[in-house]
């Protein structure tokens, strides 16, 4: 009798064990860009604005000094600086109406929230329509037409309590090894190397520079950033 109480007893204690371990899942957060109020062939006024988990700004408060904007412009074929925010597919990610437009430096934050850290999982680029036709046609007495073993490339940085977690480098155009590639569609970055981050930073580079730095448009459009969280569910 006394035998049969103990292993009763241990299968109580088992099955309470069990129910109480602590379960997760993974949450996707989307910043698409789509909730921020434009009208039509616009950008976003003010000197930030928030998208999904994400706080996007202006460098001390003008676009001149860096930091991305939120764009609804949508020309294709406007060269030059009057034309910096659009993208060259004429659109957002999946022919949607908005995205981001960064020009160097710029970066945005995503601060943890009740959950926890966000890790950042991936990105949609594509050149603005400044960038691209600058490349293609250069700007006389500025920039050069690219030409074999050309190169402008865009680093992605991650960041957390302002320690660099990783970054990851893209290229958006490459001339080199007999390449002749400018982005010109939306595509798809994996950015889950940068792990666990409170603030994504973007640098660009170029193979076309000046006694002032880069001369290639420090321009990115960016789109469908994807965060993930381990959430409890218990």
């Amino acid at each position: 009798m006394k035998s049969t109480t103990l292993f009763l007893a241990i299968g109580i204690f088992g099955m309470s064990f069990t129910s109480c371990k602590q379960q997760t899942e993974e949450q996707t957060t989307l910043v698409d860009f789509e909730n921020v109020s434009l009208n039509a062939d616009s950008i976003s006024g003010g000197t930030s604005f928030i998208s999904g988990n994400s706080t996007f700004k202006l460098n001390e408060g003008a676009f001149w000094n860096g930091g991305i904007v939120c764009s609804s412009k949508n020309d294709t074929l406007k060269a030059g600086y009057l034309n910096q925010y659009s993208a060259i597919t004429g659109s957002g990610a999946f022919k949607s109406k908005q995205f981001g437009v960064v020009y160097s430096p710029g970066s945005f934050t995503c601060p943890a929230d009740v959950n926890g850290s966000y890790s950042i999982k991936s990105i949609m680029l594509t050149n603005s329509t400044y960038a691209y036709l600058d490349m293609k046609y250069g700007t006389p007495g500025v920039s050069k037409v690219f030409v074999s073993g050309d190169w402008f490339k865009l680093t992605i940085k991650g960041f957390k309590e302002k320690n660099q977690t990783n970054s990851v480098v893209v290229y958006l155009a490459d001339f080199r090894d007999g390449k002749t590639e400018m982005l010109k569609t939306w595509e798809k970055v994996d950015l889950s190397y940068l792990g666990q981050v409170d603030s994504v930073a973007f640098n660009f580079d170029s193979s076309d520079k000046g006694s002032f730095g880069v001369n290639t448009p420090s321009y990115v459009c960016i789109d469908n950033i994807e965060f993930t969280q381990s959430v409890s569910t218990k």
